[in-house]
């Protein structure tokens, strides 16, 4: 399964497998339908969203290597929305994009994709950091070495996703961007690495760094206010907050990431023949996990505005007439 390179083949759906059975047109109608119009739906609720929570975030006093999480987080998660829903809209007006074009765009979809999700993993290692070492914020948890990570991470997905520079061209005769069929090993990589980096090993690490938090954080916040000649309340806070901030991003992205998860480890063993109502099936359920995956780009706004007190304070403020708005410290 590809989360990313194959999101245009489902534009000639309804050309290719209709069938005279009526339940398996209607699936297959439903599909392209949801196809056509969710990323247009996730774009309105996730890119204002998105610009939010940078705004808000940058108003805030606290601008700690947290807030430099955030707010990348935030452009991210709008690039790869942007640059989604412009190839998408490009093959399906039947738009040469040329092979260079193909590689490039891809490219930057499957970076920005995997590289939203890599954000959260740090984000959470630094939360778990926090809570295990909380006397050692300040050295642990800079904000120079939270850009020097940052740089490492993008760096590393930049080269391991370097193959789809050489290995897609554009078919004119088909409108589309598709994988050359060799060499074989090359193919098979990217399949692999597309999937463990965007979804699997995310996914993982994120579910155990929250288990490892939840078994310390008693423990760290007790320690904070035993000793109180070394840390602050303002310390304390600080540290809750992100906590509210970071727990629903998690927990979101955990559900939202798992049937992409579950369907492609399903594949191995679920073979379905074309023109059934199973294959029909199997191809509406793929759509749901790429709604659900490309969902996790839009939801991180609402969650933070839910959850984290003075994060919805901060916002309110800014869109309050007449009011003088102060920084909120995070």
């Amino acid at each position: 399964m590809n989360f990313t390179f194959n999101r245009n083949q489902t534009n000639d759906l309804t050309d290719k497998y209709y069938t005279n059975d009526d339940t398996y047109n209607n699936i297959l109608t439903f599909v392209y339908i949801i196809n056509k119009y969710y990323l247009w739906i996730i774009m309105v609720i996730g890119l204002p969203g998105n610009i939010s929570t940078i705004f808000t975030i940058s108003r805030m006093s606290s601008l700690g290597s947290f807030s430099l999480y955030v707010n990348l987080l935030a452009i991210a998660d709008s690039v790869a929305l942007v640059l989604k829903l412009t190839i998408y809209q490009l093959l399906s007006n039947q738009v040469n994009l040329t092979t260079s074009g193909c590689r490039i765009m891809l490219f930057l979809v499957t970076f920005f994709t995997s590289y939203a999700n890599w954000i959260l993993v740090l984000m959470a290692v630094e939360r778990l950091v926090a809570v295990r070492f909380p006397l050692k914020i300040q050295k642990y948890l800079s904000y120079k070495k939270s850009i020097i990570w940052n740089l490492i991470v993008c760096v590393s997905l930049m080269v391991m996703y370097t193959p789809i520079l050489w290995m897609y061209d554009f078919q004119i005769n088909n409108i589309g961007c598709y994988i050359n069929k060799e060499p074989i090993h090359l193919v098979i990589y990217l399949k692999w690495v597309n999937i463990l980096l965007l979804a699997f090993i995310p996914f993982i690490l994120i579910v155990l760094i929250n288990v490892l938090i939840l078994c310390v954080i008693r423990k760290a916040f007790k320690q904070r206010y035993l000793l109180t000649n070394s840390s602050s309340s303002t310390d304390v806070s600080t540290l809750r907050q992100t906590m509210l901030m970071l727990f629903p991003s998690n927990l979101a992205f955990a559900i939202l990431i798992f049937p992409a998860c579950a369907l492609t480890v399903a594949e191995s063993y679920w073979y379905e023949t074309i023109n059934t109502k199973g294959f029909a099936f199997k191809y509406l359920f793929k759509e749901i996990s790429y709604i659900l995956v490309d969902s996790t780009h839009a939801l991180n706004f609402y969650l933070y505005f839910l959850s984290a007190r003075k994060f919805r304070k901060q916002f309110n403020k800014m869109f309050s007439c007449g009011t003088v708005v102060k920084p909120v410290s995070l």
